[in-house]
């Protein structure tokens, strides 16, 4: 039976606790005397993952635990000498890390047993660890088992001991381990051969590549990859070199990252290593920065990208929540040649949904894309993409005002309705049955209006209108502003038209989503007919600019929305080109974003001038991304 287990730290070397020796020679756990070789005769080690044959074992170094109180203290550590099955065993990198969430095993090393921990302080020699999202615990068994650092793809401590009464659990640290090797005049080796006959002339190729580099452009390589990955040793051939960059997880990004100096070579093997699988993409420092970028708490938000920018990527929800395997997983998804790579798509989604905020992780984007080689236009193309889904839902308060003006008064039936950014309904003022005067309305839309302005930033108000009634001015109807009297609803706040109902969602949406695209454009429509052709033809227009003669107005302005046209401005009281010549400037060049506020501005500084084009400025703009949270409350009915 196994009473604990090893690390592999050197060829021919296994490093683990001075008491899981005690309990096999049955002493006492804190014996701090050396076994003698007679003892050590009773010990024995497996290598379950190659085989069920145990192998004797020298004692090549003993720094037993020292109680202080209820604390070990310095040691607890035993070098064994053994002789390895090779080639299956190879010694894994050692280094200290600043990874937070890392994972060990039980003694018999089975995938099911894998155990992920958490960092919780360090203490002397000693890390702390918590329990992480895995239900199993560190038990009896996981003594000298190595604490393994995937971020950084290496060995950074080893499991001593844990609490009886919880789940806390210890391990000493990395450079612990490695004075212990110094004091036996060892140091850790790194070096993988490759596993089958494919493997072996991918590696083969690629040794072949860096024979185009002299040795002193080889050794400066060799010493920058070390340095970028931290390793305790320099490559000194072609070989270790590329063994190391198969064997470590960020190994070939990071030889990638030391090429860039040569074109011609790094070329070649990037090419050539795209036939290694899988294969990482980032370089530790690029993943290091990403990490400091997303955040300690992004995992919910990488996971919610992942889910839309790479739909079919399997999640469940009982997943550990680790950014670090997340991201090990997307970048492991093959990806087409100059395709953006999934990883690449999911952090473009993150930055779109940070909207503001993302201007960091979409320069990061811009290097690593660089470095892969990838075409610029395949990250343009993914980077609106992906600002098109993050402009999916009420991200902001709105309040929504469902009007049916009546046709023979100056009389309204009305709904007016406030919903919070996640599409909650906050408050209704509701005009009953009968018809309710404007000022009434004016009332009820004051008083909707101070809620709105409750929240720190909003959408607007939004007027949703049937057809025959888009020229209503209701931009201009006064609300209550304090001792001020009052002031029109536009001047303060983006004012926007829809309609009560869309026909043809699917262009609708279509149009919506291309209206990110960099070459979306607005149309101007001078003519019904003209425009008719146009539309129907292009379907990524998504803005149109209505100059039509007063009699075509209404009926280029049903056309549109029979065309799924989201966005139309036009001027009330304007056709033609003098209608185009005030229209054009207010259609900027970023209108997907400042459109609505633009408009808001010029109705601003037509204040109390009717002759003001300001005065008359309206605007269509249809976001068939809002869904409420209960489908019955998106159309009321009179």
């Amino acid at each position: 039976m196994g009473l604990g287990a090893g690390v592999a730290v050197a060829d021919g070397y296994l490093l683990t606790c001075a008491h899981v020796i005690n309990a096999i020679l049955r002493r006492d756990k804190l014996a701090s005397a050396e076994p003698t070789s007679q003892e050590m005769r009773q010990v024995r080690v497996s290598f379950p993952g190659v085989g069920s044959e145990h192998h004797t074992v020298e004692l090549a170094g003993w720094l037993p635990p020292r109680a202080e109180g209820r604390q070990w203290w310095e040691g607890d550590l035993a070098l064994l000498k053994v002789e390895f099955p090779a080639p299956a065993v190879r010694p894994p990198a050692i280094k200290e890390t600043s990874g937070h969430r890392l994972f060990t095993w039980y003694a018999h090393g089975a995938p099911r047993s894998l155990v992920d921990v958490v960092v919780q302080a360090s203490m002397g020699p000693w890390y702390i660890l918590d329990p992480g999202a895995a239900p199993l615990d560190i038990q009896p068994g996981h003594s000298g088992a190595p604490l393994w650092d995937r971020e950084h793809g290496c060995v950074t401590g080893m499991v001593v001991s844990a609490e009886p009464d919880n789940r806390r659990s210890y391990a000493i640290r990395a450079s612990e381990m490695l004075k212990m090797l110094a004091t036996a005049g060892l140091m850790p080796t790194a070096g993988a051969r490759a596993s089958d006959r494919r493997d072996e002339a991918h590696r083969h190729e690629l040794i072949e590549i860096l024979d185009g580099l002299s040795d002193k452009k080889l050794r400066r390589c060799a010493r920058r990859f070390s340095r970028d990955l931290r390793l305790p040793w320099n490559p000194s051939t072609r070989e270790e070199l590329v063994d190391s960059a198969i064997e470590l997880p960020r190994g070939v990004p990071a030889l990638l990252h030391t090429l860039t100096a040569y074109q011609d070579v790094k070329c070649r093997f990037q090419e050539a290593a795209t036939k290694l699988r899988p294969l990482r993409i980032l370089t530790p420092g690029e993943y290091e920065e990403l990490s400091e970028l997303l955040g300690q708490d992004a995992y919910p938000e990488l996971r919610e990208a992942a889910r839309r920018a790479v739909p079919h990527l399997a999640l469940t929800d009982s997943a550990a929540t680790d950014v670090a395997a997340l991201i090990e997983n997307l970048e492991d998804r093959e990806s087409e040649l100059g395709v953006v790579p999934p990883l690449i798509q999911v952090i473009e989604e993150v930055a779109a949904a940070r909207l503001a905020h993302g201007n960091g992780l979409r320069d990061w984007s811009d290097r690593v894309v660089s470095h892969l080689n990838l075409a610029q236009g395949a990250l343009t193309q993914c980077r609106w993409s992906a600002r098109s889904r993050a402009s999916v839902g009420t991200p902001e308060p709105v309040l929504r005002v469902w009007l049916w003006p009546e046709q023979a008064a100056d009389a309204f039936h009305y709904v007016i309705r406030l919903y919070d950014g996640l599409g909650n309904l906050m408050g209704t003022w509701a005009g009953g049955d009968a018809p309710r005067s404007r000022s009434e309305l004016c009332a009820d839309l004051s008083e909707a209006v101070d809620h709105l302005d409750q929240y720190e930033d909003a959408a607007g108000v939004e007027f949703l209108l049937e057809e025959g009634f888009f020229g209503l001015e209701v931009d201009q109807l006064p609300t209550r502003a304090g001792t001020l009297g009052t002031r029109p609803v536009g001047l303060d706040r983006p004012v926007v038209l829809r309609g009560q109902n869309a026909p043809r969602l699917g262009p609708w949406r279509a149009r919506w989503e291309r209206r990110q695209h960099p070459t979306a454009g607005p149309y101007v429509a001078s003519d019904q007919e003209a425009a008719n052709r146009t539309l129907t033809i292009r379907r990524d227009i998504a803005c149109v600019i209505a100059c039509c003669p007063p009699e075509q107005q209404a009926r280029t302005l049903a056309l549109c929305r029979l065309l799924g046209v989201p966005v139309v401005l036009w001027h009330r009281d304007a056709h033609g080109p003098d209608a185009l010549e005030v229209l054009r400037p207010v259609v900027r060049e970023d209108w997907q974003r400042g459109l609505r506020e633009e408009v808001r501005r010029h109705r601003a500084e037509a204040l109390n001038d009717p002759s003001h084009m300001g005065s008359h400025l309206a605007l269509l703009w249809e976001d068939p991304s809002w869904t409420p949270s209960r489908p019955r409350l998106s159309n009321p009915t009179r």
